[in-house]
């Protein structure tokens, strides 16, 4: 019964992110593959994914806890801040307090837990910032 409420909900969401992908107005200069195309194929996967969970759901009979239910929520209000803090913090200063925060969530000591995610967030961020040449905000921080 979970795998369906949950095939459901992700079914919605990859309707919301299709919809709001579809409605970008993205400049001619764009490669062909530009910012519309990524979230298009990451809502199809999602689609295909719900709607066979929802055909096939898992024969174990598991239930979420409160605790399961607990970390799920916030989960999803971890990630509603990030989005929130991104532009502003930055990059490097966002993803290490939400990566510090899942790992606690998670189980991991909090000083193995900032020390990764601090890691995590620097290397990242000078992957995509220098190897992959893409617009990764700095923050107020670092003078972005």
């Amino acid at each position: 019964m979970f795998d369906r409420l949950f095939a459901g909900a992700l079914l919605c969401l990859s309707g919301l992110i299709a919809w709001t992908a579809y409605h970008f107005d993205v400049p001619f200069q764009y490669e062909p593959l530009g910012p519309k195309a990524f979230p298009l194929i990451l809502s199809t996967v999602m689609a295909f994914c719900s709607v066979w969970l929802f055909v096939k759901p898992s024969p174990n009979k598991w239930a979420p806890t409160g605790a399961v239910l607990l970390k799920l929520l916030s989960g999803v209000a971890l990630m509603t801040g990030y989005a929130f803090l991104f532009e502003k913090a930055g990059f490097i200063v966002s993803t290490a307090i939400v990566g510090t925060v899942f790992c606690i969530l998670f189980g991991e000591k909090p000083v193995r837990a900032i020390i990764y995610s601090v890691i995590l967030s620097v290397v990242s961020y000078f992957v995509m910032k220098h190897l992959l040449q893409l617009n990764v905000p700095t923050g107020m921080l670092f003078g972005g």
